[in-house]
């Protein structure tokens, strides 16, 4: 099957949505995503799916350091301005300072070497691609763990923090966000910024089966852009990301029968329902690697195609009728990256988000672990038939 179709005909980047940020700047709705560093066969590829996808509209791509493809993409783009393709004004460039990185004598570094990969002299976006130092190695599988792994210490974040409001500062980045935040950790960061160094955008999974509206809504309310990734329900993730109890958006008897009725595909109506909640003010990433399918997942931020009752047989409308279809279906754990105590207290597919184990500064983080480990001795010698594994 051939993946590229040059007669396509392009979607006209200006019928896409903007989403306004803080400062004024307008970001398009849909952005492209390149994450395919689980996929040999698509890294292969990538420089000429960036580049048709810049010929289709897009506007806005979607980068980071964990995706390993930064010169690629930036080729692309390098050979998309220099063709007429399109002028770097027109583009919105984001990319995502890596978990790695994240010491306050790396980040400008490490933004540098991205504008270099990128070949571009700006970013319209950076963004802390999680709240802590935590990483795993590429092709990690999902029970690996790393002993440098800590809980959310919002000390160390602002230090990096610190450093990213001095990469704006410097010219070198427009916007500053963050990713993987949860309403806590969000909260405590408002509270030590001001109006230049507030966070102006979020990035987070997003999906009709995983809709976090509560979330999104604050989001909104404190002029911080929300966007979704895994807005299709990532069918192609990698296998440490799966787990028996995943349902799948796609295949969702109202999504399917939303389909039916429309004559849309499914990922059509997921990206349908993206487009359309919160008249049109949330950010949604998707991949594709097709011709017809880049175009198609753009076209979704052009127009409202969902009736207001099927968009709200995936929304829901706050009744006991029609409560939606969001199941919270979380479909990224980041289970790679727990620290030592996360797994012994609560199911270690939560702890990552439910904001119990999260530390104002490193002292009270050294207190923490010093109490559990007596707790630990005690505890082990003590309960019945324990079981850590589970």
């Amino acid at each position: 099957m051939k993946m590229i179709n040059t007669n396509l005909s392009p979607v006209d980047p200006n019928a896409v949505s903007q989403i306004k940020l803080v400062d004024g700047s307008l970001m398009p709705q849909a952005a492209m995503g390149t994450f395919h560093s689980d996929n040999p066969d698509l890294m292969k590829g990538m420089e000429d799916i960036v580049i048709e996808a810049i010929r289709l509209g897009y506007r806005h791509i979607d980068c980071a350091t964990a995706y390993q493809n930064e010169e690629i993409v930036g080729q692309a783009i390098e050979k998309s301005i220099k063709s007429g393709l399109v002028k770097r004004e027109d583009l919105f460039i984001l990319s995502k300072l890596w978990n790695k990185n994240m010491k306050p004598d790396e980040v400008i570094p490490a933004l540098k070497k991205t504008l270099i990969d990128l070949k571009v002299d700006y970013l319209d976006m950076y963004v802390v691609h999680w709240p802590w130092s935590n990483f795993h190695e590429p092709g990690s599988s999902g029970d690996a763990l790393n002993d440098h792994a800590v809980p959310y210490i919002h000390e160390d974040f602002m230090e990096v923090w610190d450093k990213m409001t001095e990469l704006k500062r410097l010219g070198l980045v427009k916007n500053i966000g963050t990713s993987n935040q949860t309403r806590k950790t969000i909260d405590l960061l408002l509270r030590d910024t001001d109006d230049f160094n507030r966070p102006t955008y979020n990035q987070m999974e997003l999906h009709p089966l995983f809709q976090q509206k509560e979330f999104v809504q604050f989001l909104i309310e404190n002029k911080i852009a929300p966007s979704g990734y895994m807005s299709l329900g990532s069918p192609r993730r990698p296998g440490r990301d799966r787990f028996p109890e995943h349902q799948s958006d796609m295949q969702h008897h109202i999504i399917q029968s939303i389909s039916a009725q429309t004559g849309l595909t499914p990922p059509q109506v997921c990206l349908a329902w993206a487009h359309q909640r919160e008249n049109n003010q949330v950010g949604y990433v998707s991949m594709a690697e097709r011709s017809d399918w880049i175009k198609s997942n753009l076209l979704g931020a052009t127009q409202n195609v969902l009736s207001n009752e099927q968009f709200q047989l995936i929304d829901g409308n706050n009744t006991e009728e029609n409560p939606g279809i969001n199941t919270n279906n979380r479909l990224i754990w980041g289970q790679v990256f727990l620290w030592p105590e996360a797994k012994y207290l609560g199911h270690p597919r939560y702890v990552l988000w439910d904001d119990h184990q999260i530390f104002e500064t490193k002292s009270d983080y050294d207190e923490f672990r010093k109490a559990f480990k007596d707790f630990y001795k005690v505890w082990k010698s003590t309960v019945y038939n324990l079981d850590f594994t589970s």
